[in-house]
């Protein structure tokens, strides 16, 4: 009996990859939806965004360095000029697709944050979107090394001095963007890397990452979490103007400073909750968990910094110059 081409043919001439009943490749298929090209070259299929192609691991998985709530960060290479970046590919709601406005704010924002240039700041490389609409994407620098939250979740709180000294050039980074107008807005421990930029002195260097595309991926992804308006940030590290309409500036990513620092010192955020409003409502009305900072031996002069800097009302906090004076 004569065997029809569809049940003959069981895997993806493309990818290699099992085809479904009806003769499609799925991993095609949400390949495309990626917004990435997929090269004809058999099992080998590459994943590619504008000039950037990623990588793969040994077992032929694409190289994944982080994920989250509204895309993937890979390991890329870029083909034009040989060398490795960290390549963010932002989802971009259905709804959201082909719009030009979202398009044009994507990159309004992203050309902002690629002309930065501070020596603790990841640098921005490339940015555009896929072809289809469905997704945004951004190479930066990759930087060797380790996020401050893994580092504190895997041994444990950092002594002060050491957490001091992160914390100045973290605001170094964040006096040279208050100098453009630019706002990182989602300022954590998950976005400061950890490196060893000096070989010979083996001196802790520091990168913030992602440095004020938060606003640019809301732009993208529909304002990143419609059943809470236009907020943009995590919310045990945003300030409590992030919360509302008030003003987002300089002394939001203080504030939110403030928090990672209070993280790399106790290994716990300055307060919680179960979701966005039982942590602002902890904002409103709880005071400080200060014997947390006691029980590390947070001098007295450090101590009273970061309260200043977790306080609720903008204006009490301190300036940016202020703030990197009072941190060395």
């Amino acid at each position: 009996m004569a065997t029809s081409r569809a049940s003959a043919v069981t895997n993806c001439s493309i990818c290699g990859e099992p085809l479904n009943a009806k003769g499609d490749c799925v991993a095609c298929l949400l390949r495309r939806g990626l917004g990435g090209s997929i090269a004809e070259n058999g099992p080998s299929a590459s994943l590619v965004f504008g000039d950037f192609e990623v990588a793969r691991r040994e077992d032929g998985s694409f190289w994944e360095l982080g994920r989250g709530a509204f895309g993937v960060t890979y390991l890329a290479v870029d083909n034009v000029l040989r060398r490795r970046v960290a390549l963010k590919v932002i989802d971009v709601p259905a709804a959201a697709r082909g719009s030009h406005n979202v398009r044009e704010r994507f990159l309004r924002e992203a050309r902002a944050a690629a002309a930065l240039r501070h020596p603790n700041v990841a640098a921005i490389y490339q940015f555009g979107a896929s072809p289809n609409g469905s997704r945004c994407f951004y190479a930066m620098e990759l930087v060797q090394g380790e996020t401050l939250e893994t580092r504190v979740r895997r041994d444990g709180p950092l002594n002060p001095k050491l957490a001091l000294e992160i914390a100045i050039q973290i605001a170094r980074a964040l006096m040279a963007a208050a100098a453009q107008g630019l706002v990182h807005r989602d300022l954590k421990p998950a976005n400061i890397m950890l490196t060893s930029g000096n070989a010979e002195t083996a001196e802790l260097e520091v990168k913030v990452i992602d440095f004020g595309l938060a606003k640019a991926i809301a732009d993208a992804g529909g304002e990143m979490d419609l059943t809470h308006g236009e907020f943009v940030g995590t919310p045990t590290f945003a300030s409590p103007e992030q919360f509302g309409s008030g003003a987002v500036d300089v002394r939001s990513d203080i504030y939110s400073l403030g928090a990672t620092l209070w993280f790399a010192i106790t290994g716990k955020t300055p307060f919680a909750g179960r979701n966005i409003e039982e942590i602002h409502r902890a904002q409103k009305s709880d005071t400080l968990p200060v014997e947390q900072l006691d029980a590390a031996r947070v001098p007295s002069s450090l101590k009273s910094l970061l309260v200043s800097m977790l306080a609720f009302e903008p204006a009490a906090r301190p300036g940016i110059q202020e703030l990197t004076t009072s941190l060395r």
